[in-house]
């Protein structure tokens, strides 16, 4: 029997997103695979306990849920981009699993459709951890985003980026390397893509990459995918995995729950709506019905950044 070691780590805001993640994990896992699931949270975050064994039990009695509450160290590390502190929990993961060496990360809004295995079989000897590279890496974000003051630490990263959303920690060596420490002193930094940048400016050089279609991101066109070919960052073997069968969809961006026709979203409704413990926790009327934000919503948000003092 296989037990793969998985973690999520969310706040009160996600309960509801991380039981469909979960879920999810659990209907595509292989024959004899089984998980131990950690779940890393605030608190308040903890009414997700019960409902999650529900969900474990259901689908597979021989995994199991390993709950962590905590009161979040992080809650004062700079947030933007409506993204809430909880996100740096990820980082607490090397002192707080402490008799584990390998865990999968995983943000609460992804949807699971194919078997891990491959992702857990990863070697890892050396590595801090592996994942898939990012769209920071693409010519026009990357010069977009070479205006910020920190980005001159990942100077020569470009093409190596990884997007955080599922990533293979190699716990072991991350307390080899003592990073803990220094990704907790880098929470205080004004990083626009938070504890994802201090993942990619700490693990530069023992970071494995995996194939895009173990963390798809759904606001990606096909456009998309041609311009990472075409620039080097996938192969074009790569691209067809990733754009026909996605093992991991994750929704960074625009949310299904919250807006039905986001790209992909209706994979996740159709997935959801098959499931009678998940489809009552979501509003999928109000989803339909909402299509982004108005004209002055929009307005506002262009004012805000133009008069901000950094580059948002």
């Amino acid at each position: 029997m296989e037990m793969f070691r998985i973690v999520f780590c969310f706040d009160e805001n996600l309960v509801s997103q991380v039981q469909a993640a979960a879920a999810s994990l659990l209907d595509s896992r292989g024959a004899g695979d089984h998980f131990e699931i950690h779940c890393v949270c605030t608190k308040e975050a903890g009414i997700a306990e019960p409902l999650l064994e529900q969900i474990i039990k259901k689908r597979d009695p021989a995994s199991a849920l390993v709950m962590h509450c905590m009161e979040n160290p992080y809650e004062n590390a700079y947030q933007v981009r409506d993204i809430s502190a909880g996100t740096y929990l990820r980082l607490a993961l090397p002192g707080l699993l402490t008799e584990i060496d390998k865990i999968l990360y995983m943000d609460a809004d992804v949807l699971v459709r194919e078997s891990l295995a491959r992702i857990w079989e990863t070697p890892m000897e050396g590595m801090t951890l592996a994942a898939v590279k990012g769209a920071v890496n693409l010519s026009d974000k990357w010069e977009w985003n070479s205006e910020r003051p920190y980005w001159h630490l990942l100077s020569g990263a470009k093409g190596g980026y990884i997007n955080a959303g599922v990533t293979l920690l190699n716990l072991a060596e991350v307390r080899r390397r003592g990073l803990a420490a220094r990704w907790h002193a880098l929470t205080g930094e004004r990083f626009y893509y938070q504890d994802q940048d201090i993942l990619n400016i700490t693990c530069r050089g023992t970071i494995t990459y995996l194939p895009p279609k173990y963390n798809r991101l759904a606001y990606l066109e096909e456009s998309d995918f041609g311009q990472f070919v075409a620039e080097g960052i996938y192969t074009r073997e790569e691209q067809r995995e990733a754009l026909q069968s996605p093992a991991i969809i994750h929704y960074a961006g625009d949310k299904p729950w919250k807006r039905y026709d986001t790209n992909l979203g209706s994979l996740w409704w159709d997935y959801v709506n098959t499931q009678p413990d998940l489809r009552d926790l979501f509003d999928e009327e109000k989803a339909r019905r909402y299509h982004g934000p108005t004209f002055t919503q929009r307005a506002v948000r262009k004012v805000k950044k133009i008069f901000s003092k950094e580059k948002l």
